[in-house]
């Protein structure tokens, strides 16, 4: 579940340099409440905006990709190879109107080989939900060796993955959502909360701050405190773990309630701290649950 140490911090201080120059330019604008209503999961309906109120709107026009339903796809990445990744896109999807991203990152697999199959399965559990929400889902396949993630490596393919997908899709890039479970939610926390610039919102299941994205005494960089109190906007997360899972119990996720509220944000408001009966798992009714918080949000300037 945590990752190694030998990989702690090896990709993401460039990542941090780039969120401290343009966070400033980034906020977090709250969605009229008929765009997460079950008919009415595109961002624009068909005669434009409703009268009167401020929807960000900056859709990518890509084209050319299959839809709708299940596509496996192979990317080659200069200076990292070929990499597999897994989208579904809903039988809402129209390219005449830009739809939501969400970014799913799976869990340790074992090895390797495992690692497809984790990502499909991510992938195939968020696609009743892509249904009805109406928001195209992209599954990356992690390049560890264990089938978790190697953010040296897996960090520039994400991003390389999006625009491949925004080049493919007209997706609205005001709302690019985020979900990550165990290993991969603990990659979500430090991608989120260092590019909340580029990611609208985002959901943890069974993931902890202090496995990835911060630690409490500042050894390696940065502490919690410092990365979530200089962290603007304040990213929208949903947090569902177990209170039997070994990362609630032994390795701190039970406090990452306090560190956001002591990072400023606000319970209820964009901070929907979850915990459930159960151990290190997912439901998929939790994944709607998840979406149902972070869906009525966009980023604007």
């Amino acid at each position: 579940m945590p990752f190694p140490a030998s990989i702690r911090w090896l990709a993401l201080v460039p990542l941090m340099l780039r969120a401290a120059v343009v966070a400033q330019a980034a906020t977090t604008v709250p969605l009229p409440s008929w765009m997460c209503a079950a008919d009415h999961a595109d961002v624009i309906f068909a005669s434009g905006f409703e009268t009167g109120e401020a929807v960000p709107h900056n859709p990518s026009n890509g084209s050319g990709g299959p839809y709708p339903g299940d596509e496996s796809r192979g990317i080659t990445v200069p200076g990292y190879g070929s990499h597999l990744l897994y989208l579904y896109v809903p039988q809402s999807y129209t390219p005449e109107h830009a739809s939501p991203l969400m970014l799913v990152m799976h869990g340790t697999a074992g090895y390797p080989g495992a690692a497809p199959a984790a990502a499909r399965q991510v992938r195939d559990d968020w696609s009743s939900v892509a249904e009805s929400g109406g928001f195209i889902v992209l599954s990356p396949v992690a390049s560890g060796s264990n089938g978790s993630w190697e953010p040296d490596i897996d960090i520039p393919v994400i991003f390389a993955a999006i625009a491949d997908t925004m080049a493919r899709y007209n997706v609205e890039q005001t709302r690019m959502n985020m979900w990550g479970y165990s290993a991969g939610g603990h990659l979500a926390h430090a991608l989120a909360l260092n590019h909340t610039d580029f990611f609208t919102a985002y959901g943890v299941s069974a993931g902890a701050l202090t496995q990835y994205a911060c630690t409490d005494d500042g050894s390696p960089p940065p502490s919690c405190s410092e990365l979530l109190g200089n962290a603007e906007p304040k990213i929208p997360v949903d947090i569902h773990i177990g209170v039997a899972d070994p990362l609630y119990l032994y390795y701190g996720a039970n406090e990452d309630q306090g560190r956001f509220e002591a990072g400023g944000w606000i319970s209820e408001q964009d901070l929907f701290w979850r915990p459930f009966a159960g151990g290190h798992t997912y439901t998929i009714a939790q994944l709607g649950e998840i979406w149902t918080n972070i869906c009525p949000f966009a980023l604007g300037p």
